[in-house]
């Protein structure tokens, strides 16, 4: 989401990273990620997806699980190898 930790943007400069951001709906899912809109970003390029527990702003933590499971389903629909990083942050 676009609530991830300033570490990233070393990450996606360092690596020449097009990092795509999931904006979460502050009604709908509480500054939680949607898994799918997380999920319907992804492409062929897509190395990874990033969750978080405990963002910066409410301590809020990414549904994990089903990020996993729409992962899952998209990388045995299309072959990718599509990885999920869990950022355990305080916060």
């Amino acid at each position: 989401s676009s609530i991830y930790q300033a570490a990233w943007e070393k990450f996606f400069r360092f690596f020449d990273v097009e990092a795509k951001v999931v904006k979460p709906n502050l009604v709908r899912d509480k500054m939680a990620v949607n898994a799918h809109d997380l999920v319907s970003l992804c492409d062929e390029k897509t190395i990874a997806v990033v969750g978080i527990l405990g963002n910066h702003y409410n301590g809020m933590y990414d549904p994990i699980w089903e990020i996993d499971e729409e992962i899952e389903k998209l990388n045995a629909e299309k072959g990718w190898q599509i990885g999920i990083h869990v950022d355990g942050a305080s916060g």
